[in-house]
């Protein structure tokens, strides 16, 4: 039974891949079929621009990928992905990739070369280094490499004058580039869960700031130039579950050193400044998960008018906290929402074939047994 599961796999596949190509479809899905090897035949779709390949078994990555030269969306996270083709670099109009969930353990150099690069999720490869070629993505919007053996970022990285959205929670980061506030653009930066000992004072010069997430690190004191009254649009610096959380610390209305919210001045001991404060947080994860997805210019949170309420779907990675929204999207998931009515049922014959998958097995084992 299970050679009929793979013949029926492998040709709904193919087939997948030839309606691709004769309808010259820009967007290919390929995700959760259980390839360990990406067919040849997949190479010929020249006018493929969104291609999905997660959630699936693939080892290697042939360097004749590089021939589909429109491609934008690259996705190849939770595979079994050991190393890239240093080709890799030629995808010139690659906007979106995440490798994420594979064990790569290093980022080869050629990423740098991926010149259109807006957002790169590379979380959970066992990476230790990031490359200082990581500087020359200049329209880098979002950077992930969460849950990786990081110790530090490189200076190089402070370049990316681009960057919104930074995550790097879940490393073993100690230091920190005392020139951050050349990331000018940067709204959320989440740090949190690393082995960070200063306070980071560089980044409060980063006029677009609103969240700065540091709780679980090692930090002491903050340092006597600590001000945040030219930050307009700052929500929340997170400082919870810090060395300083048990000494003499002064309160600020924004920072957060326990699990109580901070309110705005003025409002202390008003419980309406709670809901207020939480309305904004509700509204700043939206604006983040929408822009991260949607690829759309950031615009800081009005602090005041009604919450923004925008809903997606966040993969399991995602949500490891109900209240933080800094963790990326899937982006796995990215321009899903402007598929096609065509493409929409595709993608339901897609998921027919891989619940097919899941029953067969079953089927197989009872008719063995009804015999």
């Amino acid at each position: 039974m299970s050679a009929i599961l793979k013949f029926i796999r492998e040709n709904h596949i193919l087939a997948l891949i030839e309606q691709a190509i004769v309808k010259k479809k820009s967007r290919l899905s390929l995700n959760a079929y259980e390839i360990i090897e990406i067919p040849s035949l997949l190479y010929t779709c020249s006018d493929v621009e969104h291609l999905y390949l997660h959630r699936n078994k693939i080892t290697i990555v042939p360097m004749e990928i590089t021939q589909l030269v429109n491609l934008t969306t690259l996705t190849l996270d939770y595979n079994n992905i050991s190393s890239l083709p240093p080709e890799i670099g030629n995808l010139k109009n690659l906007v979106n990739l995440n490798i994420s969930y594979n064990p790569l353990n290093v980022l080869i150099p050629e990423i740098g070369d991926l010149e259109n690069l807006e957002a790169f999720w590379c979380n959970k490869i066992g990476l230790r280094e990031i490359p200082k070629e990581i500087g020359k993505l200049e329209k880098l919007d979002t950077f992930g490499a969460r849950g990786n053996e990081l110790k530090t970022i490189p200076d190089e990285m402070t370049k990316l004058s681009k960057l919104r959205w930074l995550t790097l929670e879940n490393n073993q980061i100690e230091t920190l580039p005392d020139t951050m506030d050349k990331m000018e653009a940067l709204v959320h930066c989440n740090l949190r869960n690393n082995r960070v000992r200063e306070f980071p004072i560089s980044i409060l010069k980063c006029p677009d700031l609103m969240f700065l997430q540091l709780n679980n690190n090692q930090i002491v004191c903050l340092p006597d130039t600590f001000d945040t009254s030219f930050l307009s649009v700052l929500e929340m610096i997170d400082l919870r579950l810090n060395p300083i959380c048990e000494l003499a610390h002064p309160d600020h209305p924004l920072v957060r050193y326990c699990e109580e919210l901070p309110t705005t001045e003025g409002n202390l001991g008003d419980m309406s400044s709670l809901a207020s404060s939480s309305s904004r947080g509700h509204a700043a994860q939206a604006l983040a998960i929408n822009a991260t997805a949607l690829r759309i210019p950031a615009v800081p949170v009005n602090r005041h008018p009604e919450p923004l309420v925008l809903e997606m779907e966040l993969d399991a990675s995602s949500v490891e906290s109900s209240e933080d929204w800094e963790n990326s999207v899937n982006s796995s998931e990215l321009d899903v929402q402007y598929q096609s009515d065509d493409e929409r049922a595709e993608n339901e014959i897609a998921q027919f074939f891989q619940a097919v998958g899941m029953v067969l097995p079953e089927l197989s084992r009872y008719a063995s047994t009804a015999s």
